[in-house]
C-alpha cells in the first residue's frame, strides 16, 4: 500500500517534474517572476506609453521656453487688383469739381521677414517655471507604470502558481485512488468488498479527473493573463520556475512604518499642487503688460504687367518696441483666475482626503496580511492532519478494520483541506503584494525577488 504523499514530498516531486519538463521542452521559455517583470518593462505597452509621456513632458518644456526665444517669420504676398479702389480728390486740386482717381498698379508683390523678441511677459515666465513640475510628474508616472506592472504581474504569477499547485495536489489524490484500485479488486474477488464500494471508488476517481481538468484550464487562463500583462505573445509557451512562498519568506519586504513620502501617488499629488499654484500665478500675471522688440525688413514690386513688375524692387526696414496693456477682456481673465484658484483649493483638500485614504489602505492591507498569514499556518497544519487521517483510514481499510465509506469521508476532508490551503496561500501572497503597494515598496519588492 502506497503511503500518502506529504506536502513537503509533493513539493519536491513537483520540482523534479518541473525540471524534467524544462529539460524536455526546449521550445518553452523559463520564466521567474523577476524575469517576467523585466520582460514587461521592456515589452509592455503600458511602459511604452509612460516613456512617451515623459518625452512629451520634455517637448512641453521646450514649447514653454520658446515663448521667450526670438520668433522669426517670413511672409510673401501677391495682389492682383482686378478693380482698383477709387479715391475722390476734393475740388481745387485738378479742377473745380471733385475728381475720382485710381491709385496704384494692378500687380503688387510684397516680401518681408520679421524677428520679434519678448522683453517682458511674466505670464510666459510662469509657463517656463511649470516645466520643472511637469517633468517630475512625468517621471513619477513612469514609476507608477512600473509599480502597476509589478503589481499585476505578481498577482497573475501567484494565481498561476496556485492553480499549478492545485493540479499537483489533485494528481497526488489521483495517485492515492489509483493505489486503491488493485486492493479493491482483490477484496471484491474475495467477496469482502461490495460492488457499491467499487462504484464509489470510480465516482471519486472521475470527480478528481473533472476537478483536475478545471484546475488545469484555470492555470492556462492565469498564464495567459500573465503573458497579456507583460506584453508577451500569447502563443509563447512558458514554464513558471518560481514556487509560492510560505511562512514569512517575504515578510521582510513589507516591514517598516507607513510614510506618505514613499508613495508615488502622494508625490505626484504634491507636484500637481505646485503646478496648480504656478497656474494661479500665471492667470494673475495675465493682467500685467507685455513688452517686446521687433525688426522688420522687406521689399515690394509693383507694375501693371506681372512679369515687368519684378524688374524693380523697393526695400524697406523697420525696428521698434511694442507694449501691450490688457485693459478689459469681458471678465475672461478674472473668470480664468477664479477657476484656477478653486482648482488649487480643491486639490489641497483632495490631497488631505487621499492622505487619510492611503493611511487607511495601509492599515487594512497589513490587517489582511496578518489574517492571511494566520490562515496559511492554520490551513497548513490542518492539511497535514487531514493527510495523516487519510493515511490511517486507508491503512485501516486495507486491514479490513474500516469500511470504504470512512475512506471516502477522509478523502472529502483531505480535498477540503487542500482547497483551503491553496486558497489561503494565494490570499497570503496577494496580501503581501497589496501591502507592498500600500507602503509604496513595490519597486524594492521586485528588486528583492
Amino acid at each position: 500500500m502506497k503511503r500518502l504523499l506529504s506536502l513537503a514530498a509533493l513539493r519536491s516531486l513537483a520540482a523534479a517534474v518541473a525540471v524534467l519538463i524544462v529539460q524536455s521542452a526546449s521550445a518553452q521559455e523559463l520564466l521567474t517572476l523577476r524575469e517576467a517583470i523585466a520582460y514587461g518593462k521592456a515589452n509592455s505597452p503600458l511602459m511604452v506609453i509612460a516613456a512617451n509621456d515623459r518625452e512629451r513632458a520634455e517637448a512641453q518644456a521646450t514649447e514653454a521656453l520658446s515663448s521667450y526665444l526670438p520668433q522669426v517669420n517670413a511672409t510673401g504676398q501677391l495682389d492682383n487688383n482686378l478693380k482698383r479702389p477709387t479715391t475722390i480728390l476734393p475740388p481745387g486740386i485738378f479742377s473745380d469739381q471733385p475728381t475720382p482717381v485710381q491709385f496704384g498698379t494692378q500687380y503688387n508683390t510684397t516680401l518681408n521677414i520679421q524677428a520679434e523678441q519678448t522683453l517682458f511677459d511674466l505670464a510666459s515666465l510662469n509657463g517656463i517655471q511649470a516645466a520643472g513640475p511637469n517633468r517630475e510628474m512625468a517621471r513619477i508616472r513612469e514609476e507608477q507604470a512600473q509599480e502597476q506592472l509589478i503589481y499585476e504581474a505578481s498577482r497573475a504569477y501567484a494565481a498561476a502558481l496556485t492553480t499549478r499547485l492545485k493540479v499537483q495536489l489533485l494528481d497526488a489524490n489521483q495517485a492515492q485512488y489509483d493505489s486503491l484500485v488493485p486492493l479493491m479488486e482483490l477484496r471484491r474477488a474475495k467477496g469482502v468488498a461490495q460492488a457499491l464500494d467499487v462504484d464509489r471508488l470510480e465516482v471519486a476517481r472521475r470527480n478528481i479527473l473533472s476537478q483536475r481538468t478545471v484546475a488545469h484550464a484555470n492555470m492556462e487562463l492565469a498564464m495567459g493573463q500573465l503573458k497579456q500583462i507583460i506584453g508577451m505573445p500569447l502563443a509563447t509557451e512558458i514554464v513558471l520556475v518560481d514556487t509560492l512562498p510560505v511562512g514569512g519568506q517575504l515578510i521582510a519586504t513589507t516591514q517598516g512604518p507607513f510614510s506618505l513620502d514613499r508613495l508615488n501617488a502622494y508625490r505626484y499629488a504634491e507636484t500637481a499642487l505646485l503646478l496648480n499654484g504656478i497656474d494661479v500665478r500665471r492667470k494673475r500675471n495675465a493682467y500685467l503688460p507685455t513688452l517686446s522688440a521687433f525688426g522688420r525688413y522687406g521689399a515690394n514690386a509693383q507694375g501693371n504687367d506681372l512679369g515687368d513688375s519684378y524688374d524693380q524692387w523697393f526695400d524697406y526696414a523697420t525696428v521698434g518696441v511694442k507694449l501691450s496693456v490688457p485693459l478689459y477682456s469681458g471678465s475672461r481673465r478674472s473668470s480664468q483666475l477664479k477657476q484656477s484658484q478653486l482648482a488649487l483649493a480643491n486639490a489641497q483638500q483632495q490631497l488631505k482626503l487621499n492622505a487619510m485614504n492611503w493611511e487607511l489602505e495601509e492599515r487594512n492591507a497589513r490587517t489582511r496580511m496578518e489574517a492571511a498569514l494566520a490562515n496559511v499556518e492554520n490551513d497548513d497544519a490542518n492539511l497535514r492532519l487531514a493527510e495523516e487521517v487519510f493515511r490511517l483510514t486507508e491503512k485501516q481499510y486495507s486491514l479490513g478494520a474500516a469500511p470504504f465509506s470512512d475512506v471516502l469521508n477522509a478523502d472529502y476532508q483531505l480535498k477540503e483541506a487542500r482547497n483551503n490551503y491553496t486558497a489561503s496561500l494565494l490570499q497570503y501572497y496577494l496580501a503581501i503584494i497589496d501591502l507592498n503597494k500600500a507602503l509604496g515598496t513595490l519597486l524594492p519588492f521586485a528588486n528583492s525577488l
